[in-house]
């Protein structure tokens, strides 16, 4: 779960407010917005890499400022817009990096940690990739192994900060649909920052939009009309 309380944030200055909010598990979010809104640094301030300018962000009701370095990993798992280079790994042993904050001190897989690495694997449905180098994938499949990744972490929260863009329409469609099924049968609160209104309205979730007239990130519950979130958003 996450809420917000008297959030704003920005570097220097002000960039955004962010209404009091409380996000979920078993739900997925979608964050919307103009390109330089503010969607990365509200991911940032949330997963902790960037301090809050004024109010508080609270993680499974821990303050996200008080959560120890080591320990922001077992809380939130993040998903970038670009897949890192990594030469000479494979897709098994990328996705068992996740296991790192819960290895001994010196990174040794346990046979819990095995399990959990196929199960997710499983879930995702990639496990006919596992022994192929991460560098021999498409991008729909590296979407799919980040995904695994960020699901091996065993977080409450995942955030995905635009999951889709590399995709063509059919990996779309699969990754959208496979993080709605995790956020409900695995007790998750996600959210995906995403330009796809359209494939986001047909999943019936709730928004957070920034909202270009007021500099704040305000919630949209669904159901919604594309109408309203182009002209709060857009």
């Amino acid at each position: 779960m996450i809420r917000t309380s008297e959030l704003t944030i920005g570097y220097t200055h002000q960039l955004l407010t962010v209404d009091n909010v409380q996000l979920n598990t078993s739900e997925l979010y979608f964050l919307i917005g103009k390109n330089g809104s503010g969607k990365s640094t509200f991911f940032k301030t949330i997963t902790g890499s960037t301090p809050c300018l004024s109010g508080k962000v609270l993680l499974n009701k821990q303050n996200v400022s008080s959560i120890p370095l080591a320990t922001l990993p077992t809380v939130v798992s993040f998903v970038g817009p670009h897949f890192p280079s990594v030469d000479f790994l494979t897709v098994e042993q990328y996705v068992g990096l996740a296991r790192t904050p819960y290895t001994n001190q010196f990174g040794r897989l346990k046979d819990e940690d095995h399990k959990i690495i196929q199960d997710c694997l499983s879930i995702i449905d990639i496990v006919h990739l596992k022994e192929r180098f991460v560098t021999e994938l498409s991008d729909g499949e590296k979407q799919m192994v980040a995904i695994a990744k960020a699901l091996a972490q065993q977080t409450d929260i995942i955030i995905l900060d635009e999951p889709t863009a590399f995709l063509d329409y059919s990996n779309k469609t699969i990754v959208l649909n496979i993080l709605q099924q995790i956020s409900i049968e695995m007790n998750k609160c996600i959210i995906i920052s995403t330009h796809d209104i359209d494939m986001s309205i047909e999943l019936g979730c709730s928004y957070l939009v920034v909202n270009k007239n007021k500099k704040r990130i305000q919630l949209v519950n669904s159901p919604v009309k594309k109408e309203v979130l182009l002209a709060l958003a857009f």
